[in-house]
């Protein structure tokens, strides 16, 4: 037998253990006292279904974690320039924005090439979590694109700049936390690691 056939079983036993009860009893046991409290025994086969489905290959583990450790380096910058805008110590705001626009389009890739990893199967199960990480994506991408305008401009005002800066952290914040749940999702154990 192949190892998913025996985590099947083992699992299948962990969950009814009326049924070992039974088992153990010659069959008195089984109708011998109300079924456990909560879900049904079919809420839990699909439930078990579906995490099957939507668990997370080894290649996909991988991307995950490129993925969060890009996102984490596009928010450190992001703070980093933040910082710098609020104290008005630098006046090439532009220059210093290149590492900031860099890391952001990275986590970008890195988020597209993870979902364009994804099965059939986990396109399907994982919709509704897949569509808020692109709905933050695209504030990621407005807020970035807020950033560049905002630079474009001579002499444009450090706290004005830091304020957009301020909301691309906030949009990659929360691109983070849509990550986090999708990784939840998919069994990446350290998914919520990464903050």
């Amino acid at each position: 037998m192949n190892r998913l056939t025996w985590l099947l079983c083992g699992i299948a036993l962990l969950a009814s253990p009326h049924a070992l009860f039974a088992q153990r009893r010659g069959g008195q046991g089984a109708s011998a006292g109300p079924p456990p409290a909560g879900a049904s025994n079919s809420d839990e086969i699909n439930g078990f279904k579906r995490a099957i489905a939507v668990q997370a290959t080894p290649d996909q583990v991988i991307q995950f974690q490129r993925l969060t450790k890009s996102t984490q380096a596009a928010r450190k910058e992001a703070q980093d320039l933040r910082q710098l805008a609020e104290n008005a110590s630098n006046s090439d705001l532009f220059h210093d924005a290149n590492p900031v626009t860099g890391a952001v389009d990275e986590a970008q890739t890195d988020a597209e090439r993870f979902l364009q990893s994804f099965s059939e199967i986990q396109k399907s199960q994982l919709k509704d979590v897949t569509k808020k990480l692109a709905k933050a994506n695209s504030e990621v991408t407005k807020q970035s694109k807020a950033l560049t305008r905002g630079l474009g401009h001579p002499g444009g005002d450090d706290k004005q700049i830091a304020s957009v800066v301020g909301q691309l952290d906030k949009a990659l914040s929360d691109f983070q936390t849509r990550q986090i749940a999708i990784g939840s999702e998919m069994g990446i154990q350290d998914a919520g690691s990464s903050r």
